[in-house]
């Protein structure tokens, strides 16, 4: 342990990130940072290292939140059969040549929420915009529209309870409350529709999930483990939304990079690119270690809790050449972290792309003139989002002639 690493507070990596990684990866990139009660790995080539070794580092923890409020049996706690096994049931579902479909459907779900904006010349596009759209095309990708009891403003709900109580380390108070009640929630609403679909499958995402191969002399297995799958998707059906508004944020507070993408439209796949790599919500995973090893030149026993720090390995001036510009102009020889890499890649990986390019290109074709109407910024270090996104879209210069 370093001053450097002592003087780390969560507070400090809540602010902003981004001064700490750069400084851990110039004088210790694997160090043990008390405040988080990890090894934060924050160079590229480790991060990517850390993500694609799952024989050497594991994401099973059944002592941690996530399998605590979601359940152990979830897809990212398991490894070898039983993980490939529920990775393949839902493979067609979010596979890349899907992503047009989703593109559409969440520009559809974008254009009827701004139709509700309509008379008015501002809002809070992660409340009232980006989080809906978001919830609402995950939902429709899960099949969890059509299950009795869920509608868009429970799914918020269970969502922003989980990824509460996720975020919550001590698993105490009222996070913990929280995030007990709903999972028990989740429980009761989903258990007799996923019961009926082990009698009677249909082509669902949760039937296909339900019928995921596990072990032979338990047919309750199906049931458990998707309602563990589904709740740790529901914590992270608001993260495209996320996505997109810092990617919007971004942009506005960039003027020359949306002057260029009022100018070309045909940009937007890059700013959603660049949006991925320099703005992604998803900041730090978790793993354990097997075995004894060394990552980065330090020894590490078996066991050890180890967080690649994605967003630091994004702004890595090794993979990324002036890592700290937000530049739509970026040459695309790499692929961010932000999605994951290797066995454990985000199941949405191809369609999270797809919501957030949706999201926004309905938005700013209907509001062109957008602008952000108070200096808010991102926080968070494990999360990195915006609570609020005020915005209005009144063409300021006409108001003034």
């Amino acid at each position: 342990m370093s001053a450097l690493t002592e003087s780390i507070t969560v507070g400090r990596l809540e602010a902003d990130p981004y001064p700490i990684y750069g400084r851990l990866r110039a004088e210790e990139p694997v160090a043990w940072v008390p405040a988080v009660g990890a090894w934060l790995v924050t160079r590229w080539d480790d991060v990517r290292h850390v993500l694609t070794s799952p024989e050497s580092y594991t994401t099973t923890n059944d002592a941690s939140p996530l399998s605590t409020y979601c359940g152990s049996q979830n897809v990212l706690n398991q490894e070898g059969d039983r993980h490939a096994a529920i990775r393949k049931a839902v493979g067609d579902r979010f596979r890349q040549e899907t992503a047009p479909a989703v593109t559409a459907h969440a520009r559809s779900v974008a254009a009827r929420r701004l139709g509700d904006l309509a008379d008015r010349d501002h809002a809070d596009l992660m409340a009232e915009y980006f989080e809906p759209v978001s919830v609402e095309t995950a939902s429709w990708l899960l099949g969890l529209d059509a299950v009795d009891g869920v509608d868009t403003a429970t799914l918020t709900r269970w969502s922003t309870g989980l990824t509460a109580a996720l975020y919550n380390p001590t698993k105490a108070g009222a996070a913990h409350v929280t995030g007990a009640a709903v999972s028990g929630a989740m429980d009761r609403t989903l258990t007799p529709h996923l019961a009926r679909l082990l009698d009677q499958p249909d082509d669902s995402p949760l039937s296909a999930l339900v019928h995921a191969a596990g072990p032979a002399d338990d047919a309750s297995w199906g049931v458990h483990q998707t309602l563990a799958t589904v709740r740790m998707m529901t914590s992270a059906v608001r993260e495209p939304g996320w996505l997109a508004g810092n990617t919007l944020h971004a942009l506005l507070t960039h003027p020359e990079q949306m002057d260029a993408l009022r100018a070309d439209p045909g940009l937007l796949d890059a700013a959603v690119y660049e949006g991925i790599r320099w703005a992604a919500p998803v900041g730090a995973v978790g793993r354990l270690t097997t075995k004894p090893l060394v990552l980065g030149g330090q020894e590490l026993p078996a066991g050890a809790p180890v967080a690649p720090g994605i967003a630091s390995a994004n702004r890595d001036e090794a993979a990324f050449p002036a890592a700290d510009r937000f530049d739509l102009l970026r040459a695309r020889t790499t692929t961010p972290l932000s999605l994951g890499l290797g066995r454990h890649e985000c199941l949405a990986a191809h369609v999270v792309p797809a919501i957030v390019e949706g999201a926004l290109r309905q938005l700013l074709e209907r509001f062109p003139e957008l602008h952000l109407e108070q200096d808010v910024r991102p926080y968070g270090w494990k999360f990195r989002k915006l609570d609020t996104l005020p915005v209005g879209w009144r063409d300021r210069s006409a108001a003034g002639a």
